[in-house]
């Protein structure tokens, strides 16, 4: 098969193009070859393949040549400006603490437990747990045995011989200790438990009240082993219980313990009150806020606006530019707190970071602010 050599000019400008005729040396051979294979299939073939290559040149000329755009206008089928709508706010100083939080228990350092001086029964115990009690104030009488005898055998001597009765009773009076033998608190203190009741008979140093010195209630709180080394004693704390919600009790760091608990992930952390209000219960569920961190003037941003590159190991904010773009900035943290971080290295105070948006931000992108820029309070 013979194959035409053409050659195939395309010229464009700004709204058509135009192909120029093949250019053939040799038209009159070419001619007569077309004749003599015109009624073959070598002639469809030609014919076919010459349209073909005429379309795929106007294809390419169509797609490869475009005019001008309109002046003033944008170009057709370009993507518009994006411009994204987020919130901001203003890198404030202020002071700034960063807590850890215990959970714990209250305990007493000093007890005593009243007990029962002799045998007997016990009388006029009215105290009851949670009551206070004065040094000295008597709690309770123990009647001895031998006195509760001595008048029922008085009782007995009236049925039968009321002359010597009355001999008795006397004699019974002048030596018996009045309503029994009293049981003094030694100090001032509050009543943790009453174990027995009026009427009860005790044989002699059984338990009757445990009063605990209120001065003494401290907390017995417990501490992860990774956050024991943030803990240093003198540190100030508060304390917070469900028994009186919305108080916070002023205290501190007492002491550590050298020791471990016995499954080895807890340590035990001792709590001091430091006012004049406290806790007197023991044995109540608390919660400490130890304050292991302060700056009174750091430089404190949202926490919504900070971000973690976790390939670099970094963290960055967007910043509002003069030219209406988000721009990424480099920050050193330290303390952080669930609402808020302090910023110590990227940002001056003033600074209006990015809140929202989240990952769709980036550097440089088109952004409008939609609320007035403010402090984060």
């Amino acid at each position: 098969m013979i194959r035409p050599r053409a050659t195939a000019l395309v010229s464009c400008n700004a709204n058509m193009f135009s192909i120029r005729a093949p250019v053939m040396p040799e038209i009159g051979a070419i001619s007569q070859r077309f004749r003599q294979y015109r009624d073959t299939g070598a002639y469809n073939y030609l014919r076919y393949t010459t349209l073909a290559l005429f379309a795929l040149l106007a294809g390419l000329a169509a797609l490869g040549c475009r005019g001008p755009a309109p002046a003033g206008g944008t170009a057709a089928g370009s993507a518009p400006r994006v411009v994204l709508a987020v919130s901001a706010a203003q890198a404030a100083v202020r002071p700034m603490r960063q807590q850890l939080s215990l959970i714990g228990t209250t305990a007493a350092l000093r007890t005593v437990t009243l007990r029962a001086p002799t045998c007997g029964r016990v009388v006029g115990l009215e105290v009851t747990t949670g009551d206070r009690v004065q040094r000295g104030q008597v709690l309770a009488h123990i009647v001895n045995r031998e006195q509760d005898a001595a008048k029922a055998g008085v009782e007995v001597a009236r049925k039968i011989d009321p002359n010597e009765a009355g001999a008795m009773a006397r004699a019974l009076k002048r030596y018996s200790s009045g309503p029994g033998i009293p049981v003094r608190a030694p100090e001032s203190a509050l009543v943790a438990q009453r174990i027995v009741n009026p009427g009860q008979i005790v044989n002699e140093f059984d338990p009757l009240v445990t009063l605990v010195d209120p001065n003494s209630v401290y907390v017995d709180a417990q501490a992860p082993i990774n956050e024991l080394g943030a803990l240093k004693p003198g540190m100030d704390a508060s304390v917070t219980s469900a028994l009186n919600p919305g108080v916070s009790y002023p205290a501190r760091i007492w002491s550590l313990s050298p020791s471990f608990s016995a499954g080895g992930t807890n340590a035990p952390v001792w709590v001091q009150f430091t006012g004049p209000s406290r806790i007197a219960e023991v044995g109540a569920a608390v919660e400490v806020q130890v304050t292991i961190k302060s700056v009174p003037d750091a430089i404190v941003i949202p926490a919504a606006a900070l971000f973690q590159d976790a390939a670099r190991g970094t963290s960055y904010v967007f910043t509002v530019g003069a030219d209406g773009r988000a721009h990424r900035t480099i920050v050193a943290t330290a303390i952080h707190t669930p609402a808020e971080v302090q910023v110590t290295r990227g940002l001056q105070p003033g600074d209006l970071v990015i809140t929202s948006g989240g990952y769709a931000l980036s550097d440089g992108l088109a952004i409008k602010v939609e609320t007035p820029a403010e402090d984060h309070q």
